[in-house]
């Protein structure tokens, strides 16, 4: 397995949760098989064990609805990141904490509701899916869209969808690995077309919600994960200046989304 591409994707996948460790800390913490040269201050340790778990245990499971859950089962580390019941499937009717909402506006007022109780048949349906499609690379982020807009865990259901849908696409094995866009910018974009997604009421919103994110997703360029590390990873967003940050994105008063 090649360290570079996975630590890029481990680096993509934790992007989804503030993961702050570098492209070369984190392969420099799979070179020595140790959490030693990531960021202690965070969730990044826990990020970075539960995705290798996570990945190990869908390639021992495969893909399936079986498969799908035995990855966050992995979420297990200690961090306000995991979910409390790793491999839990939500059920409202049943425990309050299943009952969930995902803020999808910056102003904290609109919020996507998703079904109250998820079943397994509801994760088979998405595999069943993915396994009568032409399994492309866009059906493999169709896999990952429908995964996080199912919403069928209590925490960490972007980073079991992202883990689900390589599994689909076989990309765990090859190293060729479905990342989210590096860019600040075009991740933003690419999550708002993931919440345009999971407010889609037809199959038809949902294709252009899906196209919106596939335009933004890296060139094949930056998919070429198993080159060198740039100057840029090895530094990360390190400053020496003291600079006032104006942030365009603001946080609502309230966090209203669990379940991410």
């Amino acid at each position: 397995m090649d360290n570079t591409a996975l630590a890029r994707f481990i680096t993509s996948l934790g992007s989804l949760n503030d993961y702050g460790s570098t492209v070369a800390q984190t392969k420099l913490a799979l070179d020595r098989n140790s959490t030693q040269p990531l960021n202690q201050n965070g969730s990044d340790v826990a990020i970075f064990t539960d995705a290798l778990n996570g990945i190990k245990a869908i390639q021992k499971e495969g893909f399936s609805a079986d498969g799908i859950i035995a990855i966050n089962k992995q979420f297990k580390s200690p961090s306000n990141e995991e979910p409390d019941m790793p491999g839990h499937l939500r059920n409202a009717y049943y425990n309050d904490d299943d009952r969930i909402a995902v803020t999808v506006e910056q102003n904290g007022q609109t919020h996507y509701l998703p079904p109250e109780v998820v079943t397994h048949q509801a994760l088979e349906k998405i595999v069943d899916q993915y396994q009568n499609s032409s399994h492309t690379e866009t059906d493999a982020w169709r896999t990952f869209a429908k995964i996080a807009k199912l919403q069928p865990f209590q925490d960490g259901n972007k980073r079991t969808a992202l883990i689900a849908a390589n599994a689909a696409y076989g990309t765990l094995e090859n190293g060729n690995y479905l990342v989210l866009p590096f860019n600040d910018l075009d991740r933003a974009e690419f999550t708002i077309n993931l919440m345009r997604y999971y407010q889609a009421d037809d199959d038809t919103a949902e294709e252009q919600a899906l196209n919106r994110m596939l335009s933004v997703l890296p060139t094949d360029r930056e998919r070429k994960l198993h080159r060198p590390l740039t100057d840029q990873e090895k530094a990360g967003s390190v400053t020496t200046t003291t600079t006032t940050v104006k942030p365009m994105f603001r946080k609502p008063p309230l966090n209203h989304e669990r379940g991410r």
